[in-house]
């Protein structure tokens, strides 16, 4: 199990605030201005207990989305309603795509249940087709697919999604599409689908574009008869009345996405350019709030190499011998460390024989 921000200053006994965590995908930006001021106000309401359907949320969504109130079920974060839908529809096997993110991981191990992953083809990047997908499905009755994904970055294209959709409608396989950082992007989503289908599920979360992460919320939308199965697994589980507030707030700060569209815009162009100048990097775009760096070094040695100076980040290997590295976008004071950092690293010194 990979080393979070809290195992990491404990084990190291310095402050979370030497520590630069790269492996979390929040908004570099944080919470909207109106869910903080919401979330301040709710807190003289906290004698009260919250209310137990969420309604008001759960109104604010359904709009938002043009869904059914009755297509929404919450959970403590997206994680949560993974282990609700493991535990509910209890596959032998789930396919996914890899490299399989870590949270998908620790979540199937919980479960006991066997990942198969579905390796990316180096040729084409990382996107998956329709017929791969289909053909791979043998004996699997869930098929889990982060959209987009939160190592490579990769938007499957709509027209593909809708294709796998419709060859396993009615049939015994659920698909769960986890669409964390879809906000990030300007990809649709595939929420209003998921509400009319049979067996779609799509995962929705406000801890990471919405930068709510501490208080950890999310969604899931699907077909009621299989929400309602999950929602008896589940058992009582209200959303709380900060929770509820701070997250309508951010849904209706409709100038929240233009700063932080603008902001990850000119972060992402300075922190590039930082790391092209690096020698023995390559930098690859994506659609989300990172990019992908690929370098000639074991991963191991890489994440020794940042650890020793308090730099937590996510990697994988992707050839023999070559590591792609997740480069979130940050602050531009923890950008600038983080490449000066690493151009410190990639010195020949450093680079093996």
């Amino acid at each position: 199990m990979e080393m979070d921000i809290y195992d990491y200053t404990e084990k190291k006994k310095v402050s979370y605030r030497r520590v630069l965590d790269l492996t979390v995908l929040t908004n570099p930006l944080g919470p909207s201005n109106k869910a903080k001021i919401a979330m301040r106000t709710a807190l003289k309401t906290v004698s009260r207990f919250p209310d137990p359907a969420a309604r008001a949320l759960r109104r604010s969504i359904a709009r938002k989305e043009h869904i059914g109130a009755e297509n929404i079920l919450f959970g403590a974060g997206s994680t949560h309603l993974l282990d609700l839908i493991l535990a509910g529809l209890r596959p032998h096997k789930v396919l996914i795509p890899a490299p399989v993110p870590s949270h998908h991981a620790s979540a199937l191990q919980r479960a006991g249940i066997e990942a198969v992953p579905l390796p990316f083809r180096k040729e084409t990047g990382f996107p998956l087709d329709a017929d791969r997908l289909m053909a791979s499905l043998d004996g699997v009755s869930l098929l889990l697919i982060p959209n987009p994904h939160p190592m490579t970055g990769s938007l499957i294209p709509l027209p593909v999604l809708h294709e796998v959709i419709d060859k396993i409608e009615g049939s015994a396989t659920t698909l769960v599409l986890d669409e964390g950082l879809i906000e990030f992007t300007e990809s649709p989503s595939l929420l209003e689908r998921a509400a009319q289908s049979r067996n779609l599920i799509v995962l929705r979360s406000f801890s990471l574009y919405h930068g709510l992460a501490g208080l950890r919320l999310g969604y899931a939308v699907g077909p009621e008869p299989l929400l309602r199965l999950l929602s008896g697994v589940a058992g009582p589980n209200p959303v709380s009345a900060v929770a509820g507030v701070a997250a309508i707030a951010s849904l209706r700060d409709n100038g929240f996405r233009k700063r932080t569209d603008e902001f990850i815009r000119t972060e992402k162009t300075y922190l590039m350019d930082k790391l092209k100048r690096t020698p023995g990097v390559e930098v690859i775009d994506t659609p989300c709030p990172f990019v992908l760096v690929r370098l000639q070094m074991s991963a191991r040695d890489l994440k020794k190499h940042l650890e020793e100076r308090d730099i937590l980040v996510e990697t994988f290997e992707h050839e023999k011998g070559l590591t792609l590295l997740r480069a979130p976008v940050r602050r531009h004071r923890e950008n600038a460390r983080f490449a000066k950092t690493l151009s410190r690293i990639m010195r020949p010194s450093n680079l093996p024989a």
